[in-house]
């Protein structure tokens, strides 16, 4: 989301951060691994939510993919990808592409046909370079290329209702994800609690000192994805509430998610350590924060059952 922010900005358009998340969907999403890996923030249907997350912010959108399980398509992909990124470059608009580095989507922003190479921009805003050759295959062994087109005609009012409509199935397991080393929606929020719980007891025992120091880090992103991805929803639902009490009811759901979620990113920033009752509590309030998430669903449902 990031990535397309700024190439959207690149391109000239007005970009509200609060908006942008919650005409995607990513607002409303939320996926947990069972040890917390980080890997879960994208294990999802890339080829059905990048595309139409460029669709619901006004564009038009030219993807191009190539999966781990395709590798006889790897070279005719990589041609693709490489035409489109040039023709678009070309005519002033980034590329967003998987893996420039560090296993995250970033921009490609140049190209040197004498070198060989692209011009990019990390997730951290860092400028670097990219061999074409390694174009799908810098690390990870994946091909994604999302390029933002032409205005399409999608009206607020129809990508409001998109969102709204994605919201639910998220909430409900009806999008794809990796089950069930990997949970999303509803039932992310009791695998992520249980994780804290586990951790409480390991301490209990007197083995803190054998969980990974990683751990610690994971928490933190975790904590700083989804505390933040729920200001954005309750900050959208605000937007587009008006004096529909369904969507208003929606709005408080959500800002006592928010409210819920937001002491564990504040513990985990400072990267300090966290003792048993610490864990409890934590779990506790990724419980409410579920309960609270789930009224908040139950209101937008009501909402689209009366349109």
């Amino acid at each position: 989301m990031g990535s397309l922010a700024t190439a959207l900005r690149h391109m000239g358009a007005e970009v509200d951060p609060a908006w942008l998340m919650g005409t995607t969907g990513f607002a409303f999403r939320i996926f947990v691994n069972e040890v917390m890996c980080p890997s879960a923030m994208s294990v999802f249907s890339w080829a059905a939510i990048l595309p139409e997350a460029v669709e619901q912010s006004g564009y038009s959108c030219h993807y191009v993919s190539r999966l781990w399980d395709e590798g006889d398509k790897e070279q005719e992909r990589k041609a693709q990808a490489h035409d489109a990124i040039v023709e678009g470059i070309n005519r002033g608009v980034p590329a967003i592409v998987w893996d420039i580095a560090e296993a995250e989507w970033g921009l490609i922003v140049g190209y040197d046909e004498e070198n060989q190479s692209y011009d990019t921009l990390t997730w951290k805003g860092e400028p670097s370079s990219l061999a074409f050759e390694r174009l799908g295959q810098n690390g990870i062994d994946v091909l994604s290329v999302t390029i933002p087109g032409e205005r399409n005609n999608r009206s607020r009012d129809d990508a409001v209702l998109n969102s709204l409509k994605t919201a639910v199935a998220h909430a409900e397991q009806k999008e794809w994800a990796d089950r069930p080393k990997y949970q999303d929606g509803l039932p992310a929020f009791d695998l992520w609690a249980t994780i804290f719980d586990r951790w409480a007891s390991i301490v209990k025992l007197g083995r803190a000192h054998r969980i990974s120091s990683h751990v610690a880090t994971y928490a933190t992103y975790y904590a700083g994805h989804w505390y933040s991805a729920r200001c954005y929803a309750r900050d959208y639902l605000k937007a587009i509430a008006g004096r529909n009490e369904n969507l208003l009811r929606a709005v408080l759901s959500y800002q006592n998610v928010a409210s819920l979620l937001k002491p564990i990113w504040d513990f985990f920033k400072t990267q300090s350590k966290p003792d048993q009752h610490t864990l409890h509590v934590m779990a506790r309030s990724i419980r409410d924060a579920r309960a609270a998430e789930e009224e908040g669903i139950d209101n937008i449902k009501e909402h689209l059952a009366r349109l």
